[in-house]
């Protein structure tokens, strides 16, 4: 006892030093309401995914959400941390990013703080219970927040939570649900993407409360709840993808060469007429080309965000359009009704100075015959 605290220190250095991190860590989340047997839940699953590891302290060490360090962790294969909200595991770990290594697919050598000191963790399995469900618990591990120091942290894409979850346990009076993400199975691009795997009746608590005294008779129901769970695990670990030797060196066969820019083509001017509508200016052009809001051929300019005024700039853009149209259109008319004139009043002309001559040079043209003179 005298040298126990020596003992710790150099236990910690073993984990560090000695003992490898797994290439695989399955994360598994447990919601339910209380008195559902999400902490019952999590210790039997453990025992399911481990049962040749006889004794509980060596199979999984329990973080209480009052227990915010790691202090006594000994590399137990399963981390179990009950009663953690989103916002409490966002606190406990310091933030997001220290959070999501933790929670890593693929994990590093990452260390957590114990006291006076920190430890690697070697788990290959974390669970985390809670009273939240675990769409509300994943988009708010993704979502914004604020930490204990008043800093607002901006919401990040929620597939960064969701692929480190892949199974989700939802535990209610008498039924459990058990689903799986299609992403790690293979079954989908969509890491958002759960499907059930399992619904069956049953309860981790009552089952405890019954037979707490009967170790045997409580694994057994327990197990039989949990019946293909563990291959399901082995299944998920399997469907990582692998690539040989071989493989590997065609994909990074060429990291290391150098990229030569070639230089860009200059884009040819687009041509943009311009019209003044009282206070407004609206680009526009024929062709149906323009990088701001597009409406028929009115461009409004990207910086008019609000409905109504873009409503009222395009509206102002109609009446303007159609005024020029009419104007066209009349003055199209008046040309018409123009030249008609002119090829008349070069008729009556050409009569005023009709004179014998005239004459004689109409009988040659026409001679006799009407239908010649007004054809």
């Amino acid at each position: 006892m005298e040298n126990i605290d020596k003992l710790k220190k150099h236990r910690l250095t073993y984990i560090a030093d000695h003992m490898e991190v797994p290439k695989n860590r399955i994360n598994i989340y447990i919601c339910g309401g209380g008195g559902v047997g999400k902490d019952t839940a999590s210790r039997a699953i453990a025992r399911c995914l481990y049962p040749y590891i006889t004794s509980d302290e060596d199979l999984f060490f329990e973080l209480g959400c009052d227990n915010v360090s790691y202090e006594g962790y000994d590399a137990q294969p399963v981390n179990i941390l009950s009663d953690y909200r989103a916002y409490t595991l966002l606190d406990t770990f310091k933030g997001r990013e220290n959070l999501f290594k933790v929670f890593d697919s693929h994990p590093h050598n990452s260390k957590v703080n114990v006291k006076f000191s920190s430890v690697k963790l070697v788990n290959t399995v974390n669970i985390v219970n809670s009273v939240q469900g675990y769409e509300t618990f994943l988009n708010g591990l993704a979502g914004h927040y604020k930490d204990k120091k008043g800093i607002e942290h901006q919401a990040e894409d929620k597939a960064q939570s969701y692929r480190r979850f892949p199974i989700i346990f939802e535990l209610e009076e008498d039924t459990i649900t058990i689903y799986v993400n299609q992403y790690f199975i293979n079954k989908s691009a969509d890491a958002t993407e759960y499907k059930v795997w399992k619904k069956m009746r049953g309860n981790f608590g009552k089952i405890r409360k019954a037979f707490g005294n009967n170790e045997e008779k409580s694994r057994f129901l327990e197990n039989k709840l949990l019946n293909g769970f563990a291959e399901l695990v082995q299944e998920i670990i399997k469907s990582e993808p692998t690539q040989s030797d071989e493989e590997l060196e065609e994909m990074f066969k060429d990291y290391g060469e150098e990229i030569t820019e070639e230089p860009q083509k200059e884009e040819p001017k687009k041509e943009i007429k311009k019209i003044g509508l009282d206070d407004w200016v609206i680009a526009y052009t024929g062709k149906g080309e323009s990088f701001n809001i597009e409406f028929d051929e009115c461009f409004i300019p990207l910086e008019y965000d609000s409905p109504e005024k873009r409503k009222e700039i395009y509206e102002k853009f109609v009446a303007e359009k159609n005024r020029k149209e009419e104007a066209e259109k009349k003055k199209a008319l008046e040309e018409e009704k123009k030249k008609s004139v002119l090829q008349g009043k070069d008729l009556l002309d050409w009569f005023d100075d009709f004179g014998i001559e005239k004459e004689d040079d109409f009988d040659k043209i026409f001679g006799n015959s009407e239908d010649d003179f007004f054809d």
